[in-house]
């Protein structure tokens, strides 16, 4: 199990069709939704975050980590390394549509603080905040913030992770419909 950040050029981004073993990750924080369709477990990891859809007993799960995370190899619907703008979409035995976009950016220092502080700022939220100790080299650690807009058929998911020991910041945003919701 890892329990640091991952370099910035380690990250992936992946979507399985099976739910994933909690004692793979060190979650930080979580939170479980129950909607009348759905299921929603959302876990911000040292690495990044594990989120898991659960509708008529089928369960998709987002994960965001470390290239070198031990993960299952069966069942993987979407795999990619985190890096430029990306999008990727799938349909799950006709019941649920999953859409998402991801991307990695590089910005400048003072860029950076500002995103940091907006990230702090956020107490209230529909969703979850973590904050990162400092490593010792800065005088901030990092934040990951996920934000939740539940409703009866779809959920939208805004993930944003940042990496202050190289200015980037991680940024993701998750939908999973379901295709058959009266």
């Amino acid at each position: 199990m890892l329990s640091v950040r991952p370099k910035i050029t380690d990250l992936n981004f992946h979507l399985f069709a099976r739910s994933i073993h909690p004692e793979l990750f060190r979650a930080c924080v979580s939170r479980e939704y129950a909607r009348e369709n759905y299921n929603l477990k959302i876990n911000i990891t040292t690495a990044g975050h594990l989120i898991a859809f659960e509708h008529d007993g089928h369960v998709l799960t987002e994960v965001s980590t470390s290239a070198n995370h031990p993960l299952p190899t069966k069942r993987v619907l979407l795999s990619n390394r985190i890096d430029a703008a990306q999008s990727d979409e799938a349909v799950f035995r006709n019941l649920i549509e999953y859409n998402c976009q991801y991307q990695l950016d590089g910005v400048n220092p003072q860029t950076f603080v500002t995103i940091q502080k907006q990230l702090d700022a956020q107490t209230q939220c529909e969703g979850l905040v973590h904050r990162f100790q400092a490593n010792g080299r800065l005088a901030f650690g990092a934040i990951s913030y996920i934000n939740v807009q539940s409703f009866r058929s779809r959920v939208k998911i805004r993930c944003f992770h940042t990496f202050p020991d190289t200015y980037a910041v991680m940024k993701s945003e998750s939908s999973f419909y379901l295709l058959n919701a009266a």
